[in-house]
């Protein structure tokens, strides 16, 4: 496996784990700080996202439209 892969691989399991750790805790309280939502937001732009992690996101940024999460 080419070195570049491996760093690849192990940003999106670094982010994956790192964005399931915010996703329940938004799920838990109901809201998510503004800088976790920037984070949320740029994150498919600076890393490759598993797509558990694009479906996280997703129902984040649903909750938030519809007004089951507070971004505070």
């Amino acid at each position: 496996m080419i070195l570049a892969e491996k760093i690849q691989r192990q940003n999106v399991s670094r982010s994956s784990s790192h964005l399931a750790l915010v996703f329940a805790q938004t799920m838990q309280t109901g809201q998510i700080s503004f800088s976790q939502w920037y984070e949320l937001m740029t994150a498919p732009l600076e890393d490759t996202l598993s797509p558990e992690a694009e479906d996280a996101i997703t129902r984040l940024i649903y909750g938030v439209r519809h007004g089951l999460i507070k971004v505070i």
